[in-house]
């Protein structure tokens, strides 16, 4: 197996190969793979939230927070059963995510509890329903970490 191959595996399958290894040069082959792959994900993650924090001003953060862990998601996400379908359930869910919690700051409190409750029921329904959007947990996640960092104003434009 050509290293590059090891780095694009989930970290569970290569720890089953290290396990299931006979000689330490192939342990130590695969924990050389989980270290870089990890190195890479955060050295990834550094840049990508730098540079959206960059363009897009430091109030923006918590948002690039948000894209980028649904960007590590997404990269294992099944496109092939209906990508317009999915591509607009995705730009559903996204709309939500960037304007709910931008909404709820300024509302009135009484109508907090019916747009947070509406609006957290669709993101997990659209996530949840087909499994092939990706982990439904990490959109749940982006969205009461964006209601608790909203981005409002010029910043939102």
């Amino acid at each position: 197996m050509k290293f590059y191959n090891a780095l694009q595996m989930d970290p569970s399958i290569l720890k089953g190969k290290i396990a299931a290894c006979s000689t330490r040069q192939e342990k130590t082959y695969y924990w050389t793979a989980i270290a870089v792959r990890s190195a890479l994900i955060v050295a990834f993650a550094i840049v990508f939230i730098s540079v959206l924090s960059g363009v897009f001003g430091a109030d923006n953060t918590p948002l690039a927070v948000a894209l980028f862990c649904m960007m590590l998601g997404i990269r294992f996400v099944n496109f092939q059963y209906h990508i317009g379908d999915s591509l607009i359930t995705l730009a559903a869910v996204l709309a939500i995510l960037v304007f709910v919690p931008s909404i709820a700051a300024v509302l009135p409190p009484v109508f907090l509890i019916p747009l947070h409750f509406a609006a957290f029921f669709a993101v997990l329904f659209m996530t949840t329903q087909r499994p092939e959007m990706g982990n439904g947990g990490l959109y749940s996640f982006a969205y009461i970490y964006l209601t608790g960092n909203p981005v409002a104003g010029e910043a939102l434009v």
